[in-house]
């Protein structure tokens, strides 16, 4: 660990995107799997906790422990087919960039999900989507490190409990291994199903409408994933004006007999299949229940929601981690007294 620097009662304000300002007894950021075994020896009898873009973790008190924050770097397509090629991306590269990246060369499977902060390591451990896409369904194998045993292994995603916004890596094998790489199986030759973001489009009509401002059908990857950037920077928050993990909470699944209650107090209410789930249940959006109570754009002290999406919790980069989880309950608790229905939080709260 030669060029490695363990930094002692450090702040993680710039490693956190709600920007709190919480103390780690010790910060390591290595940059090799060599490294992080070193780390991970040198520090074995100490609490753990695992960063990758800090854009999934509400920290509501210091953190007595070892924080480390892989930046494990490099994209290369390992195999190609007629129709498909597979691109290992290190655990450590940003997500958003990669997205880019795959979508520059045509390789498409991911576009939908631009923007979504974070890395790739920490996409896969919590099964990111956006606009019908997913991340587990593109996922070939998974390249992880036991922490205790340092022994790496490869994994499929069958084995990974993958759900809607969970997965293994969330619960029971959380602080047991490490994500190094992914390789991803995406989809070339693109022009062959485009038609199927057409047949989408009851589903996300709001992209449709974007789309149609400036493209014709059939529409190609690159229009969808502008179409998203578009529509993102319009309804969320930006990290360098606010501090932010994005949405909060996931869309909570409730039975089709809760959904025709809820229909007939919340007018033209949404709903999605609910993947993984018997078709007694349904996915209902969280933000439009938020919405009706009154959510979008309150504001506590230096908490609030922002005035253009009910689901993302913005602070002004003075909040502590008390103070935004203090506000997270007390939306939790406003739809579980009116609606009934439990907000499940997508963040991490330590």
């Amino acid at each position: 660990m030669k060029n490695l620097k363990i930094e002692e009662n450090t702040s993680l304000k710039n490693y956190n995107t709600f920007k709190v300002d919480v103390t780690a007894k010790y910060l390591a950021i290595p940059q090799t799997i060599e490294e992080i075994k070193e780390v991970l020896e040198k520090f074995k009898d100490e609490k753990l906790i695992i960063l990758g873009g800090g854009s999934n973790t509400l920290f509501t008190k210091d953190w007595n422990g070892l924080v480390l924050i892989p930046k494990l770097k490099g994209i290369n397509v390992v195999k190609e087919e007629e129709k498909h090629v597979y691109v290992q991306a290190s655990a450590g590269e940003i997500w958003d960039e990669f997205v880019r990246w795959c979508v520059k060369n045509d390789y498409a499977g991911i576009e939908n999900m631009v923007m979504i902060p974070g890395t790739v390591g920490g996409g896969v451990s919590q099964n990111i989507g956006a606009y019908g896409q997913e991340i587990s369904k593109v996922i070939e194998k998974i390249n992880i490190l036991d922490i205790k045993t340092f022994e790496e292994k490869v994994i499929k995603p069958e084995e990974c409990g993958y759900g809607y916004r969970k997965s293994n890596f969330k619960n029971i094998w959380q602080n047991k291994y490490l994500i190094t790489s992914t390789i991803f199986k995406l989809t070339k030759h693109t022009k062959e199903f485009e038609l199927s973001y057409h047949e989408r489009a009851g589903r996300y009509g709001s992209l449709k409408e974007e789309l149609d401002s400036f493209a014709k059908e059939p529409y190609s990857i690159q229009e969808v994933m502008e179409a998203i950037i578009r529509q993102r920077g319009k309804r969320l928050p930006s990290v360098e004006e606010y501090g932010t993990a994005g949405s909060f909470f996931a869309n909570p699944i409730v039975t089709v007999e809760k959904f025709n209650e809820l229909s007939k107090i919340i007018e033209e209410l949404q709903s999605y299949p609910a993947e993984g789930y018997s078709e007694e249940y349904l996915k209902i959006p969280a933000g439009r229940l938020l919405d009706e109570l009154g959510w979008k754009g309150k504001k506590i002290g230096n908490v609030a929601t922002f005035e253009r999406h009910a689901l993302c919790v913005v602070t002004n980069m003075k909040a502590t981690g008390k103070e935004i989880l203090d506000y997270i309950k007390a939306m939790k608790k406003s739809v579980m007294d009116e609606y009934g229905v439990e907000l499940i939080s997508e963040v991490n709260i330590v």
